[in-house]
């Protein structure tokens, strides 16, 4: 079973959330699942306080941004496919500075999208992905953190990792089962 690791926008939760991308993190393919052919030097990413000021371990946004605190945990349970970057978290309304968060770069993109058993219709002669989507474990093998060229852009994760983050505390964090997809 595998699960899409997710920012949690479904419930009201008074989060803070990020405004976009740099110029040059805007140039990046996130969700691609590549590494990227040179480092990125450090960014300050601009946050929207208008929801809230509270703030989320994982910004799923144009630029995945996850805590340092989540980062760790990650690692510490085996993941050792994501690039990192520090950012800097700016907030243009207080002038605050907010540190501790890295933009994730996860390296490594399988088609492992079971399409006999997953819903969805052909765009543009690809999979668009309307509701369940079924992970093949022979696809995915050993894999336990990654991303799929097609479907939403989340990056899926084994069903250990998502046991392994059931037991801790964390801010605005969704774990949805890929079969439980509904498009959105």
């Amino acid at each position: 079973m595998f699960y899409f690791l997710r920012q949690n926008l479904f419930e009201q939760q008074n989060m803070v959330q990020l405004v976009g991308h740099t110029s040059e993190t805007g140039t990046l393919s996130w969700i691609a699942g590549h590494k990227f052919t040179a480092p990125l030097k450090p960014q300050i990413l601009m946050l929207d306080p208008e929801y809230g000021n509270d703030f989320p371990d994982f910004f799923d946004s144009t630029v995945p941004v996850m805590s340092n605190r989540l980062i760790a945990f990650l690692v510490n349970l085996g993941v050792d496919n994501m690039d990192t970057y520090p950012v800097v978290l700016h907030n243009n309304v207080s002038g605050e500075d907010v540190f501790g968060y890295s933009a994730v770069n996860v390296i490594g993109c399988i088609d492992a999208e079971k399409l006999e058993s997953s819903q969805y219709r052909l765009r543009f002669g690809e999979p668009y992905f309307t509701g369940t989507i079924v992970i093949d474990d022979l696809k995915a093998g050993d894999s336990s953190f990654f991303r799929t060229p097609y479907g939403p852009g989340f990056i899926v994760i084994s069903k250990n990792i998502a046991d392994a983050l059931k037991t801790e505390s964390w801010s605005g964090i969704l774990l949805q089962k890929t079969e439980d997809y509904e498009g959105v």
